[in-house]
């Protein structure tokens, strides 16, 4: 896993912007904080399996499986240790449904670093930029509403060079790696 950390106070807030500005024929965003709204329960958690075939490099990795109640529960867990939960989701306007996520957590005290908690696009509708767009509005979200945070953090798999891509081109520094070993049994 390579673990990276954006500066917010080195992020083109302009270029981040244009980037959100730019037009994606037939999808919308739409952001919430903490729990996901009722009316989009069902596709958010239906669009969680987006990150089932994320790349792992070679550990093996189970998948998960997502109701509407481990999604709720979640966002529950975040607040109650007093951090904020942002999300941001591409929407499908033909018909409403969540095609893909990002998430965000700003600790409570809205100081120091965030966490991207996971990014990521149903395989049908990879390819267009919605990855790009999501994270640029949450980092947008996170520069502007937390004027006091430093930075962002997240990690991604090696392998995974499209999340990858995204990160360096919002500037993302590497600050460490690290290995994991499996033992097949």
């Amino acid at each position: 896993m390579i673990f990276t950390r954006l500066a917010l106070a080195r992020v083109d807030i302009a270029a981040l912007r244009e980037t959100i500005r730019q037009p994606r024929p037939g999808y919308r965003l739409e952001l919430w904080d903490g729990t996901v709204p009722d009316e989009l329960a069902e596709t958010f958690t239906a669009s969680r399996r987006a990150m089932d075939d994320m790349p792992a490099d070679d550990a093996d990795h189970p998948t998960v499986t997502w109701d509407v109640d481990r999604v709720r529960a979640v966002a529950r867990a975040v607040g109650k240790r007093g951090d904020l939960l942002h999300t941001v989701a591409a929407v499908r306007v033909a018909d409403g449904v969540i095609v893909g996520f990002t998430e965000l957590v700003v600790p409570g005290g809205r100081t120091g670093d965030g966490q991207h908690y996971g990014t990521g696009v149903l395989p049908e509708h990879r390819g267009l930029g919605l990855g790009r767009w999501m994270k640029a509005e949450a980092i947008r979200q996170a520069i502007e509403y937390h004027p006091r945070l430093e930075g962002l953090l997240t990690d991604t798999a090696a392998s995974n060079r499209p999340m990858r891509a995204i990160n360096d081109e919002f500037g993302y520094s590497p600050t460490h790696t690290t290995l994991r070993y499996q033992l097949d049994l």
